[in-house]
């Protein structure tokens, strides 16, 4: 009995020790390689799908570097071989499931519209528009800029986008 339990335990832990948890920690390690005050926010009831980094390759100080972070509701099996563009690396997953948003992090000043409307939650001034039934953010916040794209649905209205991308940015 002891045994069955000591070999429960060892599994459990050699599970934990493969989680995607740990792998975003080594995720994160990696990201402050090339934007060093950079983590993958949590956002609650989401998970990671992916994490991509598209790398600037035309200043050697990395202005324009971006990490690109999907998130699901329901993260299923890792992809494998997965071919990206060579300024791209797949920093994490990336794993199926449907796309609830994606977020794009960099230190350059992103341009937009000038349609976009303006709206202040928590002290942070968004830039948002809807085209169709997706809405897109942006911020600047502690010398970054946030971007966001997310599809407006029944189970995720406005309101809770708006929601999640002030939780990712707030989150730093």
């Amino acid at each position: 009995m002891k045994v069955k339990i000591m070999v429960v335990v060892l599994l459990l832990f050699t599970i934990l020790g493969c989680s995607s948890e740990g792998s975003l920690s080594k995720t994160n390690d990696t990201i402050k390689k090339y934007m060093d005050s950079v983590e993958v926010p949590v956002i609650k009831g989401l998970e990671v799908k992916e994490v991509l980094l598209n790398l600037d390759k035309e200043t050697k100080e990395g202005l324009r570097n971006t990490i690109i972070i999907t998130y699901t509701d329901e993260k299923g099996k890792l992809i494998e071989n997965v071919e990206t563009d060579s300024s791209v690396s797949v920093l994490y997953g990336p794993y199926d499931g449907e796309k609830v948003l994606t977020l794009s992090i960099s230190k350059v000043e992103v341009e937009h519209a000038n349609d976009m409307q303006s709206k202040n939650i928590n002290n942070l001034e968004l830039s948002y528009t809807q085209v169709q039934d997706n809405l897109l953010m942006y911020t600047r916040h502690n010398g970054l800029s946030y971007s966001y794209e997310g599809r407006i649905t029944n189970k995720y209205t406005e309101d809770q986008h708006f929601e999640m991308f002030t939780q990712a940015v707030a989150s730093k």
